[in-house]
């Protein structure tokens, strides 16, 4: 495939930028929708929400922007996936919606994306425990990944992002093999279409695989890349890989001309069951390189036994300094369910909450759908906020010295804020 085969679809008009960070606000044109959009921008998490979930927030935003995500873990999705690609009938499309959990009411209303990240190659046959309880995935064929593009494709009325698979984790599919997997998916995506695609790009990736990666990209004209988090937040380890990766897009591609879309992020930095608070990392992305910030995701832990029979809560409690198990799991459905408070760029338990939410903390403590559609339609508020502020004042660190977790967490400034340099002989002869 050639560059000029590669349409982005996408106008990108640089409006400004921080004199102090990877803070950049972009006017991006979705050409086929004929709008404009200022980044960085904040999609909404769209799983599983039905509009009568989220009436009292839904309003805050005109015409909201969801994202649909989807990272397979256990063997009973791998082989629901393959039952709908390969056996179901007219029910394949109601299915793909439930596994995706996509409800068609709230997608009506909205733009939309989906996201899909593959733990292992889908091509390949595996399986896993023994005997009676060997269960085993097929691996799908073309035909059947084509059905699955064509739905992805058909859900999403925005972006159009092509499926991830990690690269290095497995030795199931190297370097070759997985931008022949982009390429292909990237075609097949390609006809017929006039919405933006986007390239996957993990963040974990070696400084030799993502050269190679991006150097590839470059020469087939993927312009839009969507950056894979894979559940691991903006620490330190990450926030380095990530400028890292932004600098490589910026010598390799030119950054002028890339659209980043980052997704499945950690939302929180070292988040702990005693703890009434803990510092957002999700929010963080916005001040470090990205256009579009996706949806959270937290890691996934493989399913060890029943960890909420009497004796395994009495270790976990004792472990965590809880009198009881009860106590202990009061305090983790708060740990769980935390709301991103956008005056202090904290995570908030609900009953340290500082201000009232339009949703019972009841409704808050045991739906994650309408949890984390809440969260990031109060961080999409906060991302627009912050473009208001830094476009007049062009300063990141003046803006989140603002915010507590900020001043709390001063490693977090030092990982985002560029240090100033001095001015020198050269600068004040040049004034002259």
């Amino acid at each position: 495939m050639s560059a000029r085969e590669f349409d982005p679809h996408i106008s990108i008009d640089p409006i400004t930028h921080a004199k102090d960070g990877d803070y950049y606000i972009k006017q991006i044109e979705i050409e086929h929708l004929r709008r404009k959009i200022e980044t960085p921008f904040k999609v909404l998490a769209g799983n599983g929400i039905n509009v009568e979930d989220v009436s009292p927030v839904s309003g805050m935003i005109a015409q909201p922007f969801l994202e649909y995500q989807k990272f397979i873990t256990d063997i009973r999705s791998w082989n629901s996936l393959y039952h709908l690609l390969n056996e179901a009938g007219p029910d394949r499309v109601h299915g793909l919606d439930s596994f995706f959990n996509i409800k068609k009411r709230m997608w009506n209303s909205a733009l939309t994306t989906v996201s899909l990240v593959f733990p292992k190659n889908p091509f390949k046959e595996f399986s896993v425990g023994s005997g009676e309880t060997k269960k085993t995935f097929p691996g799908l064929d073309e035909n059947s990944y084509i059905c699955l593009l064509d739905y992805i494709h058909s859900a999403s009325k925005a972006f159009v992002l092509c499926p991830d698979v990690r690269l290095e984790k497995k030795d199931d599919i190297n370097t070759t093999q997985y931008l022949a997997f982009v390429d292909q998916s990237i075609k097949i995506l390609m006809d017929r279409n006039n919405r933006p695609i986007f390239a996957p790009l993990h963040i974990e990736l070696s400084k030799k695989n993502l050269e190679a990666i991006l150097s590839h990209y470059k020469t087939q004209g993927y312009t839009n890349i969507w950056i894979d988090f894979d559940a691991k937040s903006c620490n330190d380890t990450y926030s380095s890989r990530l400028k890292t990766i932004i600098h490589l897009i910026d010598k390799i591609m030119g950054n002028s001309n890339a659209t980043l879309y980052f997704s499945h992020i950690k939302k929180e930095l070292l988040p702990h069951v005693q703890e009434n608070k803990a510092a957002a990392s999700d929010i963080l992305t916005q001040f470090l390189g990205a256009d579009f910030i996706g949806t959270d995701r937290e890691p996934w832990r493989p399913f060890l036994g029943n960890l909420y029979n009497d004796d395994a809560l009495a270790e976990r409690a004792s472990k965590n300094n809880f009198a009881t198990k009860d106590a202990y799991l009061e305090a983790h459905t708060f740990h769980k369910h935390r709301i991103f408070d956008p005056d202090s760029y904290y995570y908030l338990n609900l009953d340290h909450y500082p201000q009232s939410l339009p949703i019972s903390d009841s409704t808050l403590l045991k739906d994650n759908a309408v949890n984390q559609f809440l969260n990031s339609t109060l961080m999409h508020l906060e991302v627009e906020r912050t473009k208001k502020t830094i476009s007049e004042t062009k300063s990141v660190k003046k803006y989140l010295n603002t915010k507590a977790a900020i001043q709390e967490n001063p490693d977090i400034m030092d990982n985002i804020v560029v240090p100033q340099r001095a001015p020198d002989l050269m600068d004040f002869l040049g004034n002259l």
